[in-house]
This record gives C-alpha cells, structure tokens and sequence, in this order.
C-alpha cells in the first residue's frame, strides 16, 4: 500500500511494472512528503485526457492504434453529483475474427486499467489481442478518474504505528478525535464521493462502461482486487457477461482487519513468496523502449491512503468503534509491526462514510447455488495454490458459491494469466474465446 517497490525477473515485465505498485506496503499509503489531497478533479500532467463521449484518436509513444473517451458516471447514494471515467480501447488486431470487447481490471484497489491495457499488447496472449477489443479504464478515485488522495496519518494516528501496546494506548480519545478530523478532511475534499468508492460502486461503472462500448455483452478479465467488484457484477447483469476469468480471487466475506493484515507483506516475503517456484522462470521479455514510455506516461502514482480507506472500510466488516478496533488488532496473531501499522492506517474506518453494509459472501440471484452458463455468463477462476495474498482457499469458497470452476496452479505467483503462466493462459484463451465444456460447472481443475 504505501511504500511500493517495483520488483524484477517476472516473466511479464510491463504487468509487473504495474503490480509491483499496490502489492507490497510497510507504511501510509501515498508519497512520504505528500502534504494533503489533490483539489477534486484534479488530474496529472500526463496525456490527453477525452472530455467527449465519442471515440476519439489518442495515441501513446510508439503503441498501435489507441481510442479514447470519457464516461460520466453518477457519484451515487442520492447524489447529483457526477464523474468522469476515463477509458480506452485498443480495436482488436484481427476485425475478421474479432469476438468482441474484452474489459481488463487490474486489482490494488488503485492501479491503472489504462495501464494495464497497454501491458496487453506486450504481456497477454496474442489470441485476446487479435480476437478483442482490449478495453482498459481507470476506475473511480484512481489516475485519470477523479483520484482521491488525502494525504497521510499524522499525530496522534501515526503515533500509532509505534505503539507497545494497542490495547493500552493512552489517549484513546486524542486518537479517535484525529482519526475523524482525517475523515472530515477528505469529506470537504471529495464530498459524496468518499462513501462511494467500493466495489458495489465499481460494478455500477463496469456496466456503464458496457452501454458506452454499445456492446450487449462483454467479456471480462479481472486480477486480484478486481475480482470483488466482479463478482458483484456477475450477480447483478449475468445477462450481460459472456465470458469472464476472474485471476488471484479475493473474497470478501472476512473482517475488514483479517483481510488487510495479510495485505502486507515485507521485502524478503514477495522476493521468494514463500514457496519455492516450481519450475525454472521464463525467459523475461524485452520491453520495448516505446511501451515503457507509453506506461510510464499512464502512471497514476502510488496508491493513496484514501482510495484504500474508501474501497475496504465499505467492502468489508469492521469494529464499530476505535478501542474496539484497537482490541481486535492487538488479539490479531500477526507480526506487532502489521497490527501497528493498520491501526495507523485503518482507524479512520471506525468514522468512514458508507460503511455499515458490508459485502461479505456475494452470492448469485436467489442465493441457491444455481448459478451457471444458463443464467447467460460462463465464468472461470484461476488461482495459485499457495498464494498469500488471495489463498486458494479464498477462491474456493467464491466458487462454490458460484458453482464455478476453479483452476488450481502450482506455487505462489499472484497474477497468472499475462504473467507468463502457460498453463493459466491456455486455459484464459479457451474459456475467453471458444468456451469449451469444462464439465461440471463446479469443476475442479488443475495444470
């Protein structure tokens, strides 16, 4: 979350660029010096940035042909408030066999579609390429689509990550009170906004996005945090998805503190991920020179605080009060160094607007277990068998309860499918474009 570190030798060099930024964080999210939000709207230097709602030509250092355009999206909760998204479309390479519009997410929450969609012409496999339109968009609060960012802890919260004892801080009230005044200060930052940056507000602009692309149904390949505003998806327009692969499952039906613990992780815990890799890495691409510039041109910057704070405190259950959460932490059979760090970071969420509802297990329509191809999606998750940051356990309660199959890979890597996985993305390619029988639909698969 806040320190990233860009890792090397993954066998997909322009997705590795893009993960490495929200997969590892040893402190507040955001720049160490940042001094507070930028002004709402407000965007970076980089590129153009479409206001219409048409297509337009905007292309990048060196790529291939690239649109653009943005798409307005209500702020929600009884708002009037609008934003805008901001999206992009690489037209697939082979019209003649072109299947349709395949939508990619990355996880964080907080990296860049845009980027990830100029990693697809490097990284993924060449049958997507040619046979869709590689949608790529930046979701609300993020890069080019109204980031949210309001600085960091400082006082009393980040005195926090410093202290013997969570259960026996001091001043619980000089806390609390600087955790709200945290809060107060991205509400006159972003107003409405702040309560609706979660997953369910996601899945409301993924099907905006789909009526902009005029396409009846979509296919979709979404990565690690991704995956939740999926499933939300999934469940409220089946009749819209034709295909989807949901990569590195996160379920959601855990305590907000359980869940964000296991999201940090130190140095020496990515470098190895804790398994031993279980064949020889793959020879790592070449990155032209041109394709790193147009990604270096799409970077949105570290991941704020904010974002985070805005997506977990309303996907996810928490305390309902700061000593109740600094209780449950200190309890926590974790490193003191994670539960100290999000108490820090994670305290605002006792005063988060929008929290109260939370995700937990997101289920098909009627909640029976019935889902499948007949209620018009065919859906396929692939997970690492020892991955720490979205467990295979994780992704095997999500799909039984979509009775889905899941595909099981050896090791740890997160991020399978353009990560240089053959195996994951053979198995991606087949479901995204010819979508063969894989059996039941709550089959088990392994490579």
């Amino acid at each position: 979350m806040a320190s990233p570190r860009r890792r090397t030798g993954r066998p997909a060099p322009v997705l590795a660029l893009l993960t490495a930024l929200a997969l590892a964080w040893t402190g507040a999210c955001g720049t160490p010096d940042g001094d507070g939000p930028e002004p709402p709207g407000g965007g970076a230097s980089y590129g153009p940035d479409p206001a219409g709602d048409e297509w337009t030509p905007c292309p990048l250092t060196g790529m291939e042909r690239r649109e653009c355009r943005g798409v307005t999206v209500p702020v929600g909760g009884g708002s009037p408030e609008t934003l805008r998204l901001a999206l992009s479309r690489l037209p697939a390479r082979d019209p003649d066999r072109r299947i349709g519009a395949l939508v990619l997410a990355p996880g964080g929450p907080g990296l860049s579609g845009l980027q990830e969609a100029v990693s697809a012409g490097v990284d993924y496999p060449r049958a997507l390429r040619d046979r869709f339109d590689i949608v790529g968009y930046d979701r609300r609060g993020t890069g080019r689509s109204h980031r949210v960012d309001c600085g960091e802890p400082r006082g009393a919260l980040d005195r926090l990550g410093a202290a013997r004892s969570l259960r026996l801080v001091r001043d619980v009230g000089a806390v609390d009170a600087a955790a709200r005044d945290y809060v107060e200060g991205c509400r006159l930052s972003y107003g409405p906004l702040l309560a609706r940056l979660g997953s369910r507000a996601g899945a409301t602009d993924l099907e905006r996005v789909r009526r902009a692309l005029g396409e009846e149904r979509i296919s979709l390949l979404l990565h690690s945090y991704a995956t939740v505003a999926g499933q939300v998806y999934v469940t409220r327009h089946p009749e819209r998805v034709r295909a989807a692969v949901f990569d590195g499952v996160v379920d959601p039906d855990r305590p907000g503190t359980s869940y964000v613990l296991r999201t940090l992780h130190t140095r020496q815990e990515l470098d190895d991920e804790r398994v031993p890799e279980p064949t020889a890495r793959a020879v790592p691409k070449e990155v032209p020179p041109d394709v790193r510039a147009a990604f270096d041109e799409l970077d949105p910057g570290p991941p704020p605080l904010a974002l985070f704070l805005g997506v977990h405190c309303t996907d996810f259950r928490w305390p309902g009060n700061l000593r109740a959460l600094l209780r449950e932490l200190d309890d926590a059979d974790e490193a003191r160094w994670r539960t100290r760090t999000v108490a820090r970071d994670y305290a605002p969420c006792v005063h988060w607007p929008g929290r109260g509802e939370p995700l937990g297990a997101v289920r098909p329509a009627g909640g029976d277990g019935g889902y499948g191809a007949a209620d018009g999606a065919d859906l396929l998750l692939v997970n690492s068998e020892d991955d720490i940051r979205t467990p295979a356990a994780g992704a095997e309660r999500v799909a039984m309860r979509f009775r889905a199959p899941l595909l099981t890979v050896p090791g740890g890597r997160h991020g399978l499918v353009g990560f240089g996985n053959e195996c994951a993305e053979r198995a991606a390619v087949d479901h995204l474009t010819a979508r063969p029988a894989a059996g039941p639909p709550d089959a088990r698969l392994g490579c």
